[in-house]
């Protein structure tokens, strides 16, 4: 599989989908190899090309690239940490699931059926600055028991065996969180 090609692919979908803008954003690839192939740091999803990947090893060393890897990249190396099923991470900023963020609920409960056959529960984060240690390790902490993790006021991180369901993940809980918001919408009076 070209790992390249299918960051590309999903940068620009996440992008078009409006699940990213400006520079927000990040997807990587745990290669054969063992090494990461990751999304740089700085550049609109959309404008992502395969030469501007970078190559990292799973210590956070740059091995390839003449960019630098995105700022998020110890959140990324420590979920493949902690999980060896996953071979891909999307994180993204869907709006709906961003606002829902603001909330941070303890528990959810989903609506949808898909939801609970595809993802299961979903964990929370709580706040921490983008970018940081701190950020990397609560998700680190969280990682094992979720598909899914959803991080105060900063979006979603998905993962899964590849970018196709890590990406399934992420379109599919922004789904489940606006028709939630639609639900809410539509209080009917008996």
């Amino acid at each position: 599989m070209d790992y390249r090609k299918e960051i590309v692919k999903y940068a620009k979908l996440m992008c078009e989908k409006g699940y990213s803008v400006a520079t927000d954003g990040n997807l990587s690839v745990l290669m054969d190899d063992g090494n990461i192939l990751i999304t740089p740091s700085g550049f609109r999803k959309g404008e992502v090309t395969e030469d501007s990947l970078v190559v990292i090893s799973k210590n956070g060393e740059k091995i390839e690239g003449k960019y630098e890897p995105s700022m998020e990249k110890w959140m990324h190396i420590f979920i493949y940490e902690v999980r060896e099923d996953v071979k891909a991470i999307v994180h993204a900023h869907p709006p709906y699931a961003t606002a829902f963020s603001l909330q941070m609920p303890r528990e959810y409960e989903p609506v949808l059926p898909e939801i609970k056959m595809f993802i299961g529960k979903f964990g929370f984060v709580a706040f921490k600055e983008p970018g940081t240690l701190e950020l990397a390790n609560l998700v680190k902490e969280k990682a094992p028991n979720y598909n899914v993790l959803i991080l105060q006021k900063h979006g979603i991180v998905t993962y899964g065996k590849s970018l196709f369901d890590a990406f399934n993940n992420l379109e599919r809980l922004e789904f489940e969180i606006k028709i939630r918001a639609l639900k809410n919408l539509f209080k009917f009076q008996h």
